[in-house]
């Protein structure tokens, strides 16, 4: 008996200190990034949104709340508004914003979005410092942000779509493989440009395996795969090697940006744990799209609200288009992003792993205090 209240005595206190550490001091959630982060942005134009279109919300956008929906819910902030929606004000910007968009990027790479969503972005805190009052107040703002980066899925599901000739003579100084290189060394300089900009606390998301999504398994049907319908292992190596190169890049980077946290998410590993076990998260539908047409839903892309799947069928699959996961492997990812909580084991809401990112959590980025900013910061917004 003793020992049962022992037990009991200290699984109390390891609640309470876990519902205390869920309390975020973050003020403000700043999200840069393509597809993965926002309607504006687009990987083809069979999905989504046509290329053409300007900035806007989802084409409807009770469908499915996109990654960074979930993270603002967990820091306890309202979902981060699109900068298309906002009116200029520091006030609108004041919880955070949403950068996510190609702003006529038409490159191979789009390696530009990356700059001007930065510059957006410095243009926003500057706007935000100002508001501030003191410099003092306008540091305390800085440090209260938390910025979340997620680039690369649209970039690979254009090389993807190109097949490997085409790609490879399309930029013929660099190719498939040296997209990686490229793509990890302009994540990691947006970094250094944050933190310059008195940013400390950052979090990079990785790549989902792409050679699982439908428009990538289908093309692996006709050419790629010998016609097996399965995942493009081809394709997974690719971003594979991206991955393990962003987050090589971040480590040497993080010696360099004292009093900074800067995170790596591996949303491969948490998306390859859903496709693996797709029952243990109440999943079933791990090859075919919701929205879409032909095999795998897939030979056509989202276009309208009655090409998708009923919401409770959509709660069943993993993939919600071409490229894109519904909002149940979101919430899944969020929820490994954020970190394993006991609650979440016991409520079997599928927070069966340790947290996909590194060398901290989400919710301890989220809770850290920052220290203060460095006096000498530059703007990023010169830069491109």
């Amino acid at each position: 008996m003793a020992l049962l209240l022992l037990f009991l005595s200290v699984l109390l206190c390891f609640d309470a200190a876990v519902a205390g550490s869920s309390r975020s001091p973050a003020t403000e959630l700043f999200v840069l990034g393509d597809s993965t982060v926002s309607c504006a942005a687009s990987i083809l134009p069979l999905n989504l949104t046509a290329p053409s279109l300007p900035a806007g919300p989802c084409l409807f956008p009770s469908a499915r709340r996109l990654l960074p929906d979930h993270l603002a819910a967990k820091m306890g902030l309202p979902a981060p508004p699109h900068i298309s929606t906002l009116n200029g004000t520091a006030a609108a910007a004041a919880r955070g914003v949403n950068f996510g968009g190609q702003y006529g990027d038409r490159g191979m790479f789009r390696m530009g979005a990356v700059g001007q969503q930065l510059r957006l972005a410095a243009e926003t805190l500057q706007l935000l410092q100002l508001e501030a009052g003191t410099p003092q107040d306008a540091s305390a703002a800085a440090a209260g942000a938390v910025f979340v980066l997620s680039f690369g899925t649209d970039a690979y599901a254009r090389l993807l779509a190109r097949g490997s000739a085409e790609a490879d003579a399309a930029a013929p100084k660099h190719g498939r493989r040296g997209l990686g290189r490229l793509l990890a060394d302009r994540i990691a300089r947006a970094v250094s440009e944050l933190y310059e900009a008195d940013v400390r606390r950052v979090a990079v998301m990785g790549v989902a395996p792409l050679g699982c999504a439908p428009r990538v398994m289908w093309e692996g049907t006709r050419a790629l795969d010998g016609g097996r319908g399965g995942c493009v292992e081809e394709a997974n190596e690719l971003i594979q090697g991206y991955n393990a190169r962003l987050a090589e890049r971040l480590d040497d980077l993080r010696p360099e940006l004292p009093g900074a946290a800067v995170v790596f998410c591996d949303v491969y590993r948490g998306m390859m744990e859903i496709l693996s076990n797709p029952g243990r998260y109440g999943l079933e539908e791990t090859r075919e799209a919701c929205c879409g047409l032909g095999p795998f839903k897939a030979t056509v892309g989202c276009l309208s609200k009655e090409m998708a799947c009923g919401a409770a069928a959509a709660a069943r699959h993993v993939w919600w288009d071409l490229y894109s996961p519904t909002e149940a492997v979101d919430a899944l990812v969020a929820n490994w992003s954020w970190g394993r909580s006991p609650a979440d084991s016991a409520s079997g809401s599928g927070a069966t792993m340790s947290s996909i990112c590194s060398p901290i959590s989400l919710q301890q980025l989220a809770a850290a205090e920052a220290p203060p900013a460095d006096s000498s910061s530059t703007d990023i917004s010169t830069r491109s």
